[in-house]
């Protein structure tokens, strides 16, 4: 009985071990094509990326299955993997069902927003903005997860638990667009700015100019978007 004890916590710690492996993967391989250093002109295969990450094929397997699923990787039978890059149709189809889900998720999390949250975000936001009067630079990887935290603490109280997960997908489809186009754009200032104006509506309970302004918004984050894909040679 000890003996098939010692087995079975021999093979757990394997598991373990072979899971961290394959999440290591997956966060290198989705940081080299979020940060462009993988793209589209890059061929690649299983036995290249385990030599560059010195690991075995099966972590780099498991991490290469989840970002397929997560369109960052395409497999081309025959060939190898490439990186799959969202068209603008497909971008603009994507951030007009985000438009109409953030909506939706808004009339029910707006009276249940937790008002610490608004708090600390609010200060968080006026703290950039000063941060830009003083001329300080500002991290570009520090402003998206900022945006991202705005939009993820203005959907997460919704009661829609449909829409906050159809929201999770899109954003994992454009994670890397978006990060590019705080890289190129210098529009950090007038994002936060527009955030603010977003979140002084939120905290009056505004629900219609919350909608509108939160549109006008996307919108305007899009065609931030599209200029930068176009810069890439992106259509």
């Amino acid at each position: 009985m000890k003996r098939k004890k010692e087995v079975f916590c021999l093979f757990e710690k394997i598991e373990i071990k072979r899971k961290t492996l394959a999440s290591i993967a997956y966060d290198s391989i989705k940081a080299g094509i979020v940060s462009g250093e993988i793209n589209n002109n890059l061929l690649l295969s299983e036995n290249t990326l385990a030599k560059i990450l010195n690991m075995s094929r099966t972590p780099i397997r498991e991490a290469i299955k989840r970002l397929e699923a997560e369109n960052y990787l395409k497999s081309v039978d025959g060939v190898g993997l490439i990186v799959q890059e969202l068209s603008l149709k497909d971008l603009a189809e994507i951030y007009e069902v985000r438009i109409a889900l953030e909506k939706v998720a808004l009339e029910s999390a707006i009276l249940k927003i937790d008002s610490k949250n608004l708090f600390d975000l609010e200060s968080e936001l006026e703290n950039v903005i000063t941060s830009y009067s003083m001329n300080n630079q500002i991290d570009d990887e520090y402003l998206y997860d900022l945006d991202s935290k705005f939009h993820n603490i203005l959907c997460s109280a919704s009661e829609n638990s449909c829409v906050k997960e159809i929201l999770k997908t899109l954003e994992i489809k454009i994670h890397r667009y978006q990060y590019k186009a705080y890289k190129v754009s210098n529009t950090g200032k007038e994002a936060t700015m527009q955030h603010l104006d977003i979140l002084k509506e939120v905290k009056n309970k505004n629900l219609e100019k919350v909608k509108n302004l939160l549109e006008t918004h996307i919108k305007w984050s899009f065609e931030i978007l599209k200029d930068a894909m176009l810069k890439e040679n992106i259509k």
